[in-house]
């Protein structure tokens, strides 16, 4: 059995917000329906613009997944300042040679 949830706002709002699910291609209902099942899930508010709650469990969890995104295997420019970039390009496109910057 469903049972209705029901919400105040200017109509203006709502007719905004329903078009832009509508192009999303979701519901109001569809959205309720996915934000009580992430509070139920994790018993926390999803972060909101207007109400953003980072506590240090938040702060270990995003440094945790920073921590687990591998670096790329190709670092070849990581150690090089700009001007050493251009200078390789430069010669990897054969434009210049090594000896045209000493």
């Amino acid at each position: 059995m469903d049972a209705m949830v029901t919400a105040r706002m200017p109509q203006g709002k709502k007719e905004i917000g329903n078009s832009v699910l509508h192009s999303l291609g979701t519901t109001p209902s569809q959205l309720i329906n996915e934000v009580y099942d992430y509070v139920i899930r994790n018993r926390q508010l999803p972060v909101l613009s207007s109400s953003i709650n980072v506590g240090k469990h938040n702060i270990k969890e995003a440094l945790v997944f920073i921590d687990s995104i591998p670096l790329p295997a190709d670092k070849e420019f990581s150690l090089m300042n700009e001007d050493q970039i251009k200078q390789e390009r430069l010669i990897a496109r054969g434009l210049a040679i090594e000896d045209d910057f000493i």
